[in-house]
């Protein structure tokens, strides 16, 4: 019995172990079983017969063996339909909008603006000659508002895709004009009631909303935005409601953010933001008020920012970094803000303070990390305002401040400490900055000028410090690559000296005309540009010329001279800017400073130019405003002048960049070209007269609308 028992266990193991093969042969997808003798240590090779099979073991063999040819009828039609499957093309990326045609996008916008505003002003003329009754000109102001919806909506019904651009202008051009006509018709006019004129406000709100939110487009609504915001800017400095005022900039900040949050749009967001704060600004410029209400008002934009920011945060995941920098920075705006209009910001600031670290602990409970870094940061930069509205700085912390900066940045240099090289560099560099912008030399025996000369000589001594430090790395031609602590470093302490030579110069020297060291910096920079790098170095000469900016930059600024100094002082600007205009001539051109050193160097030369011409521009303007002040040329000249620069400065560069690639030089124009336009809405309004205004406004509309369809049509047909 014994012996039987054995013999059923090992043949008993011997089954599981078959067993065991065929599962792992289905496993692995075999093409057969394999039979093998199953072999035990106490017993030989033994083949069972067949009747005495296990029963088991048939029927995991036909079982296999039905799941084989299942396996393979599958196997063969995949195969075949596989092979015959193309492989899917992916989607053609969408071309995205260079530069030039957005900007082709936005000039209808801009010249819509400029010709609704010389259509506004024409009839303030016609309305000052008697022509027409105040009613009647409202009136044809509305019949022109409701005209230009009707166009803009008739052209949508006929051509949705080609006349878009023009729709939209369309559609925002009778926004603005009613805008703007009820709040003259009900402010300056008098012809409106105050609540019939509120109520055709929320009308044209409603319909700037809704046009907003039918388009879908997002520069629409900055178009509806910036236009409603419009009005505080033209009202000038007539006696109006500033609340009212205030009252109207909340709604349409309120009712735009509808939109926003509607269709994400995170651009109209911060440009209405800006805008609104903007608005409130001039108005409290333009009233003698109480600073409150102004003050309640940055405060409910804010909280209205916060709001939005919020809701639009969630879909926000890889530009989620730039749009905390956004609310950042637009925080700090409204600090900036609230203490230049509140008379005593403490209890505003607390009330901020109390409100973000609310917020921060809100997040805190919904484990948003970075919105409680960016509101438990923003509190305490709050409470840090606080602090500094309350206890001014004495003259000891003038001397004290920058000397614990630069003896802490020093010790984390001999540590190698980065926490505290790059903690105690903010540091120093920020009361630096403050020292330059805040105080004076004079007079002679202070703690604020001695603090100049310290400064001074603690940039010596982080360069030499740092010059020891530093270990130069050479290329593979054997030329030592660009250091910071070498190369670098000096302009900064070029920077610092012609600042303080300056500021010596104006101070003691030259009284307030420090022409001396413009004349020398100027030869010895042009100098530099003629002698070998052997002889002065490869840093020298940029310092030089980094330094003759910053002085041109100084002389930029008009100041009261007289006698000689009247065409002294003129003489220096002509010199500035002859040398620069050279300077392009050679570079364009491609002359003996072209040839003998820019043309060795990797220098981006369509940098170089922009940057030359920028200076250029800056100088001639400071040239036209210097004769304004001495009164050398008529004031109407001057003005005019200004703008022609302006515009044929915008001109040349565009021309540049056409005969040759050169990006920057483009960008640069039409950065110019927005630059001029906005100096004839917002600077020359004031400068001109109203005839002449209208005329100018009516006239560069119409032609830039032209102009602008015309770029539009060419770009379209190159495309």
């Amino acid at each position: 019995m014994e012996k039987e028992t054995d013999k059923r266990i090992e043949r008993l193991e011997g089954e599981v172990r078959a067993l065991r093969l065929e599962l792992d042969e289905l496993k692995r997808g075999g093409n057969g079983f394999k039979e093998e003798v199953i072999n035990t240590p106490d017993t030989p090779k033994q083949n069972p017969p067949e009747e005495e099979e296990n029963h088991l073991i048939k029927l995991n063999k036909a079982a296999s063996k039905k799941n084989k040819n299942q396996i393979n009828k599958k196997d063969v039609p995949q195969q075949v339909q596989s092979s015959n499957l193309k492989k899917p093309t992916p989607p053609p990326s969408k071309k995205q909008r260079s530069l030039e045609e957005m900007i082709l996008w936005l000039l209808p916008k801009i010249f819509m603006v400029i010709l609704v505003l010389g259509v506004l002003w024409g009839l303030k003329v016609i309305s000052d000659f008697e022509l027409l009754s105040n009613g009647l000109k409202i009136v044809l102001a509305y019949c022109l508002s409701i005209g230009l919806i009707i166009i803009g909506f008739i052209l949508d019904l006929r051509k949705p895709d080609s006349s878009q651009i023009f729709t939209v202008v369309l559609y925002g051009g009778g926004f603005i004009i009613g805008i703007l006509t009820t709040a003259a018709g009900a402010i300056l006019y008098d012809v409106l009631g105050l609540y019939f004129a509120l109520l055709l406000a929320l009308v044209y709100i409603g319909y700037g909303v809704t046009i907003c939110y039918v388009k879908k487009n997002q520069v629409l609504s900055i178009f509806v935005i910036f236009t409603s915001l419009l009005l505080p800017y033209l009202l000038e400095y007539m006696d109006f409601n500033g609340m009212m005022i205030l009252l109207y900039v909340l709604i349409v900040y309120g009712f735009m953010q509808f939109v926003v949050v509607k269709y994400n749009q995170s651009i109209t967001m911060y440009t209405s933001f800006i805008f609104s704060m903007l608005a409130v600004h001039i108005i409290w410029g333009l009233n003698d008020d109480s600073a409150g209400m102004y003050v309640i008002s940055l405060i409910l934009l804010n909280m209205i920012l916060l709001l939005v920011w919020w809701e639009l945060y969630k879909p926000f995941s890889k530009w989620r970094a730039i749009h905390e920098g956004f609310l950042f920075s637009l925080n700090g705006f409204t600090i900036l803000l609230i203490n230049f209009i509140a008379d005593n910001a403490t209890f505003p600031l607390l009330f901020l303070t109390a409100i973000y670290f609310t917020v921060a602990l809100f997040a805190n409970k919904r484990n948003e990390s970075r919105i409680v870094d960016i509101a438990g940061t923003l509190s305490l930069l709050k409470i840090f305002n606080i602090i500094m509205v309350i206890n001014a700085i004495d003259h000891l912390e003038i001397v004290l401040l920058p000397l614990s900066a630069f003896l802490g940045l020093m010790i984390g240099l001999k540590l190698n400490a980065n926490l505290m090289k790059i903690l105690y560099s903010i540091l120093f560099t920020f009361f630096v900055i403050v020292h330059l912008i805040v105080d004076d030399i004079t007079p002679f025996w202070t703690m604020e000028h001695l603090n100049y000369l310290l400064i001074f000589i603690y940039l010596i001594v982080l360069f030499l410090y740092l010059k020891r430090l530093t270990i130069l790395e050479f290329n593979e031609e054997g030329k030592a690559k660009l250091n910071f602590s070498i190369d670098i470093y000096p302009i900064f302490i070029a920077l610092y000296f012609f600042i303080y030579m300056y500021n010596f110069d104006t101070t003691y020297i030259a009284y307030n005309n420090a022409y001396i060291t413009a004349i020398v910096l100027a030869v010895v920079m042009l100098a530099s540009l003629f002698i070998s790098e052997k002889l002065i170095g490869r840093v020298l000469k940029y310092i030089l010329i980094f330094a003759f900016l910053i002085t041109s930059i100084n002389h930029i600024p008009t100041h009261f001279v007289e006698g000689v100094d009247i065409w002294l002082n003129l003489l220096v600007r002509v010199v500035y800017a002859l040398i620069v205009i050279a300077i392009i001539v050679d570079i364009y051109m491609k002359g003996y400073l072209y040839k003998t050193w820019i043309s060795h160097l990797k220098i981006d030369i369509d940098g170089l130019l922009t940057v030359a011409m920028v200076g250029a521009l800056l100088l001639l303007y400071s040239l036209l405003s210097q004769l304004q002040f001495d009164s050398t040329v008529n004031y109407y000249l001057v003005v005019t002048g200004k703008t022609v620069l302006l515009f044929v400065t915008a001109t040349m560069s565009l021309w540049m960049s056409s005969t040759k690639e050169l990006r920057k030089v483009k960008a640069l124009g039409y950065t110019l070209l927005a630059i001029a336009i906005l100096k004839l809405v917002f600077s020359d309004l004031d400068s001109l007269n109203l005839v002449i205004r209208a005329f100018l406004f009516m006239v560069i509309g119409g032609i830039g609308l032209f102009l602008s369809s015309k770029l539009i049509s060419k770009n379209t047909k190159n495309e």
